[in-house]
């Protein structure tokens, strides 16, 4: 048993010396790409355009005196929130995306808070709680299919349609975009904090796809703001010298009315203390302040 769990530990560091020696290849790729092409020409790049436009709708920013805590267990499946549960009074959580991790879901309702939970992929639950409400059904923008539905449908059927107490979290596989565009504003507006993972962020996509996500983004944030982000570091990441962005990233968001004036450029490189690599043998990805700014100097130097 002792040589099984030796050589285990062996591969899993095997694996994550790989992945980050990957991670450390494609940013070497991208400043070969920099240092090969004209500046001006680089800058005006679609490549380039789209991955500054996609971080600065994603940038976070912090709030005074805030702390932070681990929502859901070690690894996948635990997310980052502002820990303001003790202040404030939450009614209820929305749950979208189960499969077999209810982990969020109990600490949640270890706050003495009802979650409303939602996968149509699976039949039950992998383990129960007194404040778990299973439904077998799936969230859409525009439900196609059977065991389909709006959020704003679902909030109405569950009675919440007045509160604004809400919390959610969303891990639908790339569903997410059409949940933001068809859900309007002010029930987006009832959820005091959102977590959420966002899938297909490739600057490289076609331009139909990226306008879709462009819209999305801007029209959460008129209502949301980022204070927190992650990436998946199991997906692909497009590297731009010393910019990442992860093509699938975790992002926490606040209700901008809730701490109006209190909003403070973030000073918080992430990976936070707090945060873990989606896996035990992956490396985390290394996003600094995720902000356009991180990458003024290399542009700077180049033009100089």
């Amino acid at each position: 048993m002792y040589q099984q769990e030796q050589i285990m530990y062996q591969q899993e560091q095997l694996r994550k010396q790989m992945y980050a020696q990957k991670h450390i290849l494609d940013k070497a790729a991208s400043y070969l790409e920099f240092t090969q092409i004209d500046v001006e020409r680089m800058i005006s790049s679609n490549k380039h355009q789209n991955l500054h436009r996609l971080i600065k709708l994603l940038s976070p920013m912090d709030i005074s005196g805030a702390r932070y805590r681990r929502v859901g267990r070690d690894y996948d499946g635990g997310y980052i929130m502002l820990d303001d549960f003790a202040i404030r009074s939450i009614d209820a959580a929305y749950s979208f995306g189960i499969s077999d991790d209810v982990s969020w879901d109990e600490d949640i309702a270890g706050l003495g808070i009802d979650v409303f939970m939602y996968d149509h992929t699976i039949e039950a639950l992998p383990r129960q709680h007194p404040r778990f409400h299973f439904f077998k059904q799936g969230v859409a923008g525009i439900p196609s299919s059977e065991g389909l539905a709006t959020l704003s449908t679902l909030v109405a059927e569950n009675g919440h349609q007045e509160t604004n107490n809400l919390i959610l979290k969303m891990d639908i596989e790339g569903h997410e975009w059409s949940v933001i565009e068809e859900t309007p504003s002010d029930v987006l507006n009832q959820f005091s904090q959102i977590v959420i993972e966002f899938h297909g962020l490739n600057p490289t996509s076609t331009s139909e796809d990226l306008a879709r996500i462009f819209l999305a983004l801007a029209k959460i944030n008129e209502t949301h703001q980022s204070i927190h982000v992650h990436a998946n570091g199991y997906c692909s990441v497009s590297w731009l010298c010393e910019l990442a962005l992860p093509h699938v990233i975790e992002v926490t968001y606040v209700r901008r009315s809730d701490y109006q004036g209190q909003f403070i450029p973030n000073k918080r490189f992430f990976p936070t203390n707090i945060d873990q690599p989606t896996f035990p043998w992956l490396p985390d990805v290394y996003l600094g302040l995720f902000a356009v700014s991180d990458f003024n100097a290399v542009e700077d130097d180049k033009r100089g």
